[in-house]
């Protein structure tokens, strides 16, 4: 990925490096024993999906978890698709909706969709980085 020198924290670095990988949702997986990645990935999510939908109308969610799905040979239907598309909302303002999402599948959501970022063409470095800064700083925050 580069740049990550740019960033405030090793989890912040850890990341990025993760999402330079061959599979990046995977390798952010395995970040799942650093309490500290697994908080900026969180934070991280939130800041891409609120700045990806915000304003948008609810069918693009539907119509982004699908085409992830597909892409991912994973089945565009049914509960998978579901609780991807309630945690995505859950940071969208409606929190509610996600209740019934386990902790670990909602890690497992996360780590999906934050790893998409990198799907070709994917994010531009610079945009990267940008987005690892501000979750960096709400993590801070927090």
């Amino acid at each position: 990925m580069g740049q990550t020198g740019t960033l405030y924290t090793a989890a912040g670095r850890l990341l990025l490096d993760a999402l330079g990988e061959k599979s990046p949702a995977r390798s952010l997986s395995h970040c799942a024993g650093s309490p500290g990645a697994v908080r900026l990935l969180r934070e991280l999510f939130t800041v891409a999906v609120r700045r990806g939908f915000v304003g948008r109308d609810p069918r693009d969610i539907t119509a982004y978890v699908r085409d992830l799905l597909d892409y991912q040979s994973l089945p565009a239907g049914g509960e998978f698709a579901r609780q991807a598309e309630a945690v995505m909302r859950s940071v969208l303002g409606e929190p509610e909706v996600a209740y019934a999402v386990s902790d670990r599948r909602r890690f497992e959501l996360i780590c999906l969709m934050v790893g998409d970022l990198v799907r070709p063409p994917g994010v531009p470095t610079g945009e990267l980085v940008a987005l690892m800064r501000q979750a960096e700083r709400r993590a801070a925050r927090s």
